[in-house]
């Protein structure tokens, strides 16, 4: 059984002094653990009430699970030149994440997870390299190469992936999927994939008009078995 808090919007969770915070919803497993843990990446939709509700799943399966807002501090872009200055200031933001929650009582240095969807699958893809706490990636329908090197630096030394992908998707067409695994592959990486056939983008997104119960279920659980797989002891 999961401890219950009552609210579904972000709060600041990280130091106010640390700048840019880190706002979000946690949901912690009982008994209190340490447990592994897991930061939720919202698309560039921003925050919706399902992330909290997909974060109690985590808690549900025994993990420490942190929904963010990385649009909190910055409010989200207005065009790509916006985007381009924001990233870096969205990446600091995981990156303090992923300190706070591993630091966390819940977490206690265990190994921590990254479930990124769409825009927060690139930002995922784009850190995990850089932060020896993440041991496991999910790419909820979206892929990499967004620094300045590339995906090619992007996904050296990186951890367990796990890829979900629509076939007809047309906001990320599954071909960034196919390349962000040729690429982990290549540099020795573990890829796991699985496309969903004429799934289109954000199907497991309660709020987009290509959801699909089915195929929400059938990922979650892919989801939830390879973080419990390799984030477990």
């Amino acid at each position: 059984m999961t401890s219950m808090q009552p609210e579904s919007e972000p709060k600041q969770l990280s130091d106010p002094r640390v700048v840019p915070a880190v706002w979000g919803v946690l949901r912690t497993p009982s008994p209190p653990g340490p447990h592994p843990g897991v930061i939720l990446l919202p698309g560039s939709s921003g925050w919706q009430l399902a992330y909290p509700q997909i974060a109690m799943s985590l808690a549900d399966a025994g993990l420490v699970a942190m929904a963010i807002d990385y649009y909190a501090e910055t409010g989200p872009d207005s065009s790509d030149d916006d985007r381009m200055r924001k990233w870096p200031l969205w990446q600091a933001t995981v990156r303090n994440a992923v300190g706070w929650l591993q630091a966390s009582p819940g977490v206690s240095g265990r190994r921590v997870g990254l479930v990124g969807y769409s825009r927060g699958a690139f930002l995922a893809v784009s850190v995990a390299s850089s932060l020896p706490a993440v041991a496991a990636v999910v790419d909820f329908f979206g892929g990499g190469g967004t620094s300045a090197e590339g995906l090619e630096q992007e996904v050296s030394n990186f951890p367990p992936l796990l890829i979900l992908h629509g076939e007809a998707d047309t906001v990320v067409p599954v071909s960034s999927a196919f390349r962000l695994r040729d690429a982990a592959i290549a540099r020795g990486g573990e890829v796991e994939i699985h496309v969903y056939p004429g799934a289109g983008h954000a199907f497991n997104a309660p709020w987009s008009p290509m959801y699909s119960e089915s195929e929400a279920t059938e990922s979650s659980d892919r989801m939830v078995e390879f973080l419990r797989r390799r984030l477990g002891d």
